[in-house]
Formats: C-alpha cells, sequence, structure tokens
C-alpha cells in the first residue's frame, strides 16, 4: 500500500470521518489496495491505467475507465502525479456525489496534495484536513455542478493528445531520435508497444513505404484512444489496430517482423529500469525468428544486459543528447 493510499484511508481509519451507511461510493484513480482498504463491497472504482485495472477486476471489484453514475454517497480522490487530472478528478467527484455528500482528496505532498487544496479552497468549503504519510488529505462537501471537459491538446499543428498523457504538450525528445535513426529496410507487420498517443506509429507509417500493419500497444486507455484516432486521422493507407493492453504482462499471441518502442522507466515519481526490462521480454515474445527491437532509452538505463540476454544479437545505434537508440535480432 503506498503512502498516498494510507494517506487517503487515514480519515476513516482514525475516526475523523465514517463512510456511509448507505448508497454507494465512487472511487477515482483507485487501486485495488485502496478499494480494498475501505472493506466494503459498494464501491465503483474508476482505473485508466491497465495494469491496476487488471489488479481490480481480478480482486472482483466493479472497475471502469470512465467516471459514469450519479447521486453517490461519497467520492474518493486519489492523486497522482498530474496537476491538472487532479482538478480534473475532483470536479468529476463533486459533479458525481449528491449535493451535500463527501468528497475527500489526498495525495503525497511531492505531488501538490496540499497546492490542490489551497487551489481549491475559493470553489469549495473545505471541511476538514490532515497531514500524514507523507501526504495530505482534506475534504468537503459535493456541490453538484457540473465539470467540464478537458480539452484537447494539439501537438506539432498536427497530433491531438489529452492532459495527464505522457508527454501530452509536445513531442518527447526520446521518441524523436528513434524516429531520426529508423532503419530505411523497415518491413512487414511492425509492433510499438507503450505506444502513448501514436507518434511513433505515426511516423513510421509516413516514413517506411515496405511497413504493411503497425499495432499499437498502450496501458493507459485514453492514450490508446488518442494514437488510434491519431493514425486514423493521419495514416490513411497502413493498416492499424490500437489494442488497450500491459506490453509487460499480456501476450496478445500476434507475431511481429519488429517492435519499437520508448519504454516507461518511472514508478510514481520513482526511477524503476525493471519497466523496461519487462517489455523488453515481451517484444521478444512478440517477434518472430530473425525480427528486429528498436528501443530508445535514457543513457543511463541499463537494458544492454536484458538485451544481450534474451537476444542472439544486439547493439548500440546511436547516443545523443542523454538517450540511446538499442536495436537487437531475436
Amino acid at each position: 500500500m503506498t503512502d498516498a493510499t494510507k494517506t487517503l484511508l487515514h480519515p476513516f481509519e482514525t475516526g475523523m470521518l465514517d463512510l456511509p451507511e448507505s448508497g454507494r461510493l465512487l472511487v477515482l484513480n483507485a487501486t485495488e489496495a485502496l478499494v480494498r482498504g475501505l472493506k466494503t463491497s459498494n464501491v465503483d472504482a474508476v482505473q485508466d491505467f491497465r495494469p491496476e485495472f487488471l489488479k481490480l477486476e481480478r480482486a472482483g471489484s466493479r472497475v471502469t475507465t470512465d467516471v459514469d453514475g450519479k447521486d453517490y454517497a461519497l467520492a474518493l480522490v486519489l492523486c497522482g502525479r498530474h496537476r491538472q487530472m487532479n482538478e480534473h478528478f475532483v470536479l468529476e467527484a463533486n459533479a458525481r456525489v449528491a449535493p451535500g455528500g463527501l468528497v475527500v482528496v489526498a495525495g503525497l505532498k511531492t505531488d501538490g496534495a496540499d497546492s490542490l487544496r489551497k487551489r481549491l479552497k475559493d470553489r469549495f468549503e473545505i471541511e476538514g484536513q490532515a497531514a500524514k504519510h507523507h501526504g495530505n488529505v482534506f475534504w468537503f462537501r459535493a456541490d453538484g455542478a457540473p465539470a467540464e471537459k478537458l480539452e484537447t491538446i494539439v501537438v506539432d499543428d498536427r497530433y491531438e493528445t489529452m492532459p495527464g498523457m505522457f508527454s501530452a504538450d509536445r513531442i518527447d525528445p526520446g521518441s524523436a531520435l528513434l524516429v531520426e535513426h529508423l532503419p530505411k529496410d523497415l518491413y512487414g507487420a511492425v509492433a510499438d508497444l507503450g505506444a502513448g498517443w501514436g507518434y511513433l506509429s505515426v511516423e513510421i507509417a509516413g516514413r517506411c513505404p515496405k511497413v504493411k500493419r503497425i499495432d499499437l500497444y498502450e496501458a493507459s486507455h485514453a492514450a490508446a484512444q488518442a494514437a488510434e484516432a491519431n493514425m486514423k486521422r493521419l495514416t490513411g493507407a497502413t493498416a492499424s489496430t490500437t489494442r488497450w493492453l500491459d506490453a509487460a504482462s499480456e501476450d496478445p499471441r500476434e507475431r511481429y517482423d519488429a517492435v519499437v518502442m520508448n519504454p516507461p522507466f518511472h514508478t510514481g515519481r520513482s526511477g524503476d529500469p525493471d519497466v523496461g526490462k519487462a517489455m523488453i521480454a515481451g517484444a521478444w515474445r512478440l517477434l518472430k525468428p530473425g525480427g528486429r527491437l528498436l528501443l530508445v532509452a535514457n543513457v543511463h538505463l541499463p537494458y544492454e544486459a536484458a538485451l544481450a540476454e534474451k537476444f542472439s544479437a544486439s547493439g548500440l545505434s546511436a547516443r545523443e543528447s542523454g538517450f540511446k537508440i538499442l536495436w537487437a535480432r531475436k
């Protein structure tokens, strides 16, 4: 259980707040540990991130990717790293809870939970607050006002993204470097693991005429939707499928001539190269014999040993501006 989750549960565990005796609870950015800690089955969980969604599903929780429903008795918001998404979750919770019901919000101090409370105090009357487990929790009474939709972001005058996605307002420099070093002879069926909002796949479709099909795999449901829309709008001739899937743990049982990826390496704010290593293993599973993996990573990440362990050959294609382009052949 993370410190942020412990902070959100703190008012209920200490008797500062009580769960409603009846009615449904809404949990935004839900985790399996948080829902379990509430010790009630009257929970509708909302989670966009595929690995956490699967944990909730396996635990028997009611879980969806998007907020739905009205007149909840109480809502809980678990803050993450994205300031705008945290505010959006709070306003969605306020809109979904029956007027007068509580909205309880918590997150780590490093994720800006206290500054979020200060920004919201002119909009809501903060009824209570507490600091615990390196985080802050506060609560207020809902007024039921509708929440505004998040506005689409346009990157490079062509890609459409949304707040909260990785590199939502600019082309990631690592991905841009990988595009510069795409092999001219890339062909056949290609998989883009951790595709984000689709930049790599759109560029491959435009630059590599021998590529006949691109399948995009992305663990964020919202990013997968954006990637699918960008591919349809910007790459009419190339066949593609976008799947909401965790490339590190799920096998779609497709096989490819090449895999490209810019693997994430953070869990929360902590660096975690094991995520990238798991995706390297996933790429190996997806490749046909002789198939190629192309990936970009920060220069300090230790992926060379993972490539050498799984693949018949591997090496370095480029090292620039704090990034490296690695290749491997199955």
